[in-house]
């Protein structure tokens, strides 16, 4: 009799990483000659057209973010510095570039008041956008403190943003709306609210996530290095459980690093920080204003242990070209 040969089970695949590719570009100060230029026949805007030589580097990664210094209001005129607003159609824009994420806590915040605030959310909302930093109520606010949680390609994400202060105009009536980190917010800008960070961090390592990432809005303005107060601040992040620290405001480019942070158990992990990116556009002209950089970063989880951690860091830097002298503040 013939005997059937014995079959061997196939061995179980080999599970994958999961690989996220986030981009990190600077902040958008829409000064009002940006609207100028993209303005089409129809009266509409078309800001893709600013971003033509660079979008692949935001459209190919799996998520990307920028900070908007800029309400929309609904209501032209459009308007640059000293309060800004702008058209519906910037929105629309940068989802069609390949933008995700919106950080929308800066100094600008609130240059259209609470109504101007909450209509930039609902304009971001309904063009597809994840935006942080800024709310509508309190509820939205208490809502896992503020915070964005995202599951990107199997690694989950909890995204924070804050700002130093908001230009001289007070929210003590809908302190809730923005994620102001300053109790001297209106005066000296260096009494940090510790309290308020040390709730949002404990939220933060609450979600259990595989990476926190904090967006902020410091420094000073045209320093191309960081001060000592945003060292700290940093230094702090990373203390309670930040991954990525990613900074704005200067308006130039600030020092970026891969910084190994002990955690509390002994081990180490890899954090990323960038002090400030620069302008992603704008139309200031004093020295380093038109220079930019977007990173990239590649973080991947490994499938037995679950750790996640920043696998490749790169940088593009760029230069913003003007053909027109539109030197503005």
């Amino acid at each position: 009799p013939s005997i059937a040969p014995v079959r061997t089970a196939e061995p179980p695949p080999e599970p994958e990483p999961s690989v996220v590719k986030l981009t990190l570009a600077g902040d958008l100060v829409m000064h009002t000659p940006l609207n100028s230029a993209v303005m089409q026949p129809d009266g509409s805007y078309d800001y893709t057209l600013l971003f033509e030589d660079v979008a692949h580097y935001i459209s190919e990664a799996d998520y990307s973010l920028c900070c908007l210094e800029s309400p929309m209001t609904g209501t032209p005129p459009w308007t640059g510095y000293p309060l800004f607003s702008s058209p519906d159609d910037l929105a629309y824009s940068l989802k069609d570039v390949g933008f995700d994420l919106i950080n929308t806590a800066n100094n600008h915040s609130v240059d259209a008041f609470l109504p101007g605030l909450k209509r930039t959310l609902d304009v971001l909302d309904a063009a597809g956008l994840d935006h942080v930093g800024t709310y509508r109520t309190p509820q939205e606010r208490d809502a896992n403190n503020g915070i964005l949680l995202k599951e990107i390609n199997g690694i989950s994400f909890a995204f924070l943003d804050y700002t130093y202060g908001t230009n001289g105009i007070p929210i003590d009536e809908y302190s809730y709306a923005v994620n102001v980190y300053n109790h001297d917010y209106m005066t000296t800008l260096v009494d940090v609210n510790y309290d308020k960070l040390n709730a949002d961090m404990a939220a933060a390592r609450a979600l259990n996530t595989d990476v926190i990432a904090v967006s902020v809005h410091w420094g000073a303005e045209y320093m191309t290095s960081a001060n000592a107060y945003q060292r700290e601040l940093a230094d702090y992040f990373f203390q309670q459980g930040a991954d990525l620290v990613i900074g704005g405001h200067p308006h130039v480019p600030q020092p970026m690093e891969i910084r190994e942070i002990e955690n509390p158990d002994g081990t180490t992990r890899r954090g990323f920080l960038c002090y400030c990116l620069g302008n992603l556009l704008s139309c200031q002209t004093r020295q380093y204003t038109d220079l930019t950089a977007m990173v990239q970063l590649e973080l991947t989880k490994d499938p037995v242990s679950g750790e996640t951690e920043i696998t490749d860091c790169e940088y593009v830097p760029m230069i913003m070209m003007y053909f027109a002298n539109y030197g503005v503040p």
